[in-house]
């Protein structure tokens, strides 16, 4: 038994904190600060935000990419249970509460939220409803699920439904008192009694969501793909034939993809995985416009602009050498026929 419940500890809890991390309080709220190797100049700060009751550690990856351009990282561990309830919106409002006491310490004015599956969730509430200064720039939620309760996909009938499915012996309409008539229970249902969705059209952020269409218990009413139909200003990202959990490490010896579905291919996942990296440092190196990564952006844009130069200078010597030695045969030919 014993060696079970360390395999799981090992799997679930991580063992010790990472080097170069720091646990801290902020705002009641435990986190882990990640801070870039030897950087003079903090270029942004980005939250990662987990999915239910998934330890830092299975995010190492992302905090890796983000500290390889200069930014710091707060990762935030999003217990489901606590509070019992208004959960995920209680950890979106402390999100924006710690971002402004961690601010004046490293010299930022507005942050980024990477966030997978209910952690980017929270990630798009903080962009929908505690973002009065506009303070995000940018949100990647991954395969986020809204779930438990529904916020932004909400199976909403407008009045005109409700009317009609009363006129056509639908079951009755739950906010038809005795007495109602159809169109007072419409107006009634419109008032209070149903849910609204929040809209995130009108967030500065710029919002990138992905979607894998995977999971077992993840409903495909609220997956990534509903929120951004309701929200088209979106980008959507199809991850499709990967795993919800392919985002995450592999840290530990059982695997949390064993639990949630492994994908198509090994191949697959690999290169999804590789993607997301790139995706979210493209979108921490754009937003930074000061600093080691806005050097390292132009560092990389100008090796690639010196890498078509070499590239074109080499076609251009190898077309070059093509055509002096086609001179040079059709001048061989042209002798050999006035030789006879």
């Amino acid at each position: 038994m014993d060696r079970v419940t360390n395999r799981l500890r090992t799997t679930f809890v991580p063992r010790e904190d990472p080097d170069g991390s720091e646990r801290r309080t902020v705002a009641d709220q435990t986190v882990m600060i990640y801070k870039p190797k030897q950087s003079r100049k903090i270029a942004g700060l980005t939250f990662v935000v987990t999915a239910a009751n998934m330890p830092l550690s299975k995010y190492s990856s992302i905090v890796g990419a983000l500290n390889s351009v200069d930014h710091v990282v707060v990762g935030f561990f999003v217990n489901v249970l606590s509070p019992a309830r208004g959960n995920h919106r209680a950890k979106a409002e402390r999100m924006a509460q710690i971002f402004r006491e961690l601010r004046g310490e490293f010299g930022v004015k507005r942050y980024d939220v990477v966030g997978h599956s209910i952690g980017g969730k929270i990630a798009l509430l903080a962009a929908a409803l505690y973002d009065e200064e506009s303070c995000i720039r940018n949100v990647v939620a991954l395969d986020p699920v809204d779930q438990s309760p529904v916020e932004f996909t909400n199976n909403i009938l407008s009045k005109e439904d409700l009317l009609a499915s009363s006129q056509n012996g639908a079951p009755p309409n739950p906010f038809k008192d005795q007495g109602d008539d159809d169109a007072s229970a419409a107006s009634t249902a419109s008032k209070r009694g149903r849910r609204t969705n929040l809209s995130l059209e009108s967030s500065k952020a710029d919002i990138t969501l992905t979607f894998t269409d995977t999971g077992y218990w993840i409903s495909k009413k609220h997956n990534a793909r509903e929120i951004q139909k309701n929200n088209p200003s979106l980008k959507l990202v199809m991850h499709r034939n990967s795993c919800h959990m392919v985002y995450t490490d592999d840290e530990g010896i059982i695997s949390w993809k064993a639990f949630m579905g492994r994908g198509k291919s090994n191949d697959r996942n690999h290169l999804i995985k590789e993607e997301t990296l790139t995706l979210i440092k493209e979108r921490a190196v754009r937003s930074s416009v000061s600093g080691q990564a806005s050097g390292k952006m132009r560092s990389t844009v100008g090796k690639a602009k010196q890498a078509v130069t070499n590239g074109i200078s080499d076609l251009k010597e190898l077309g070059d050498d093509a055509q002096r030695k086609g001179t040079a045969l059709a001048g061989a030919a042209t002798l050999g026929r006035v030789l006879g």
